[in-house]
């Protein structure tokens, strides 16, 4: 099977360049380095240290890189590849002095040998989902160690990959070890391939240095509506507007999880007359719905939220990541489609630290429940908090078992 997929990629080829050529065109790529898109690259390489390479396909995955980053990138060459320029700018912003990012290459072979013979990386480390066949395949057969981090699988892809088990194994052999973010990737994994498959943790849940005051308590609420997909807003409109006109002294921050939405969202909120601006454009918060229209901006609107609704949960998108809100001392709200972090959501909820709801007329009572509640909502916040400060993931295993494999054979 692995002959046809390299024989269609070759195929390929001028489909793929013609679509970078449009994508320059219309500003989708970035004209000083789509070439790094085929393999190349108008870096040098800094010869006298290791390469380790890091893949995280999207700024989701590259957010997990925080931890590995930190620990590695003053002894290491850290080149982060991407695949979409919000990543690759989100790297960039926050992480320029500590790595080199490029754009990975296509699942090509002669794109992939161009990269791997340039910067010949000691160490490979695969984050999450992004599967490339190509790649995977090619590190193993030049004998270049790779570690499959943060794996997950969700119900949908593990039934289309069932179909394909003996792909799956063959490509996965690639890795000396596959760690899976839950206990239920866990599972799904090890019944897809022979490879070892553990877990330590999520390498989201690392520990990070956040360090916030939050904001003095008044009679104002202020509720965040988080990382919401195609349909969600939809969903709630009507009990915004309602709690709008009947809860004069609560304000909504909106934050669809594609900033490029944020039109379709100000104009929902405007064809219902709810007085609504962009976060781009306010020179202050007082408005009664603020749409966030950019990225990087999550922290700063969880510290002033006192509610923060998680979307991507009322459709089924898998729901998102609730301790970064959670541990800036926030109630937590969730729909039921939380696959992607079920196992974290069920321990939530066995500790009352969350609230989840299964449909969203239920999102009205619970808003209104809280908002007439000052004392429930501080009750949520705390165990939140508390919740939040659980140990996820095991640190010192993972920097242990990836220093051993650089210092092998060195």
């Amino acid at each position: 099977m692995h002959s046809i997929y390299k024989f269609t990629s070759y195929l390929l080829i001028p489909f793929i360049y013609f679509n970078i050529f449009l994508r320059v065109i219309k500003k989708k790529e970035d004209i000083k380095r789509y070439k790094e898109r085929f393999g190349s690259t108008n870096l040098n390489k800094n010869q006298g240290k290791k390469v380790i390479w890091i893949h995280a396909s999207s700024v989701g995955e590259f957010k997990s890189c925080d931890f590995l980053i930190n620990n590695f990138y003053q002894k290491y060459i850290l080149v982060i590849t991407t695949t979409t320029k919000t990543a690759a700018d989100y790297a960039l912003e926050n992480y320029g002095e500590k790595i080199i990012h490029q754009y990975a290459p296509f699942d090509v072979l002669p794109w992939i040998n161009k990269f791997l013979e340039f910067w010949k990386p000691k160490l490979v480390i695969w984050i999450e989902s992004d599967i490339w066949p190509n790649t995977i395949v090619r590190l193993r057969e030049k004998n270049i160690a790779a570690v499959f981090l943060n794996a997950r699988i969700s119900p949908k892809s593990f039934k289309k990959w069932e179909f394909f088990s003996s792909y799956y194994k063959f490509i996965t052999k690639t890795f000396f070890a596959i760690y899976a973010q839950s206990k239920n990737d866990l599972h799904r994994i090890r019944n897809l391939t022979d490879v070892n498959v553990s877990y330590l943790g999520n390498l989201k849940l690392t520990k990070r240095n956040t360090s916030f005051t939050k904001l003095e308590t008044t009679e104002k609420i202020n509720i965040m509506i988080a990382s919401t997909h195609h349909n969600e807003e939809n969903l709630i409109i009507a009990y915004l507007e309602n709690i709008s006109k009947n809860y004069p002294l609560v304000n909504f921050f909106i934050a669809p999880r594609h900033p490029n939405r944020s039109k379709f969202v100000y104009k929902l909120l405007k064809d219902k007359k709810l007085e609504v601006e962009y976060h781009s454009k306010s020179k202050n918060l007082n408005y009664r719905f603020l749409i966030i229209d950019s990225f990087g901006k999550m922290e700063e609107f969880f510290k002033k939220s006192d509610i923060v609704f998680l979307g991507g949960s009322l459709v089924k998108k898998g729901g998102h990541n609730p301790i970064e809100a959670a541990l800036l001392n926030c109630v937590i709200i969730t729909g039921s489609n939380v696959y992607n972090w079920q196992n974290l959501y069920d321990e939530m909820l066995s500790q009352n630290s969350c609230l989840m709801i299964n449909e969203s007329k239920e999102f009205e009572t619970k808003i209104i429940n809280l908002i007439e509640n000052k004392r429930l909502i501080n009750k949520l916040k705390n165990n939140a908090f508390t919740f939040s400060n659980t140990v996820f993931f095991k640190e010192d295993s993972l920097i242990e078992l990836l220093n051993n494999k650089l210092g092998y054979d060195a």
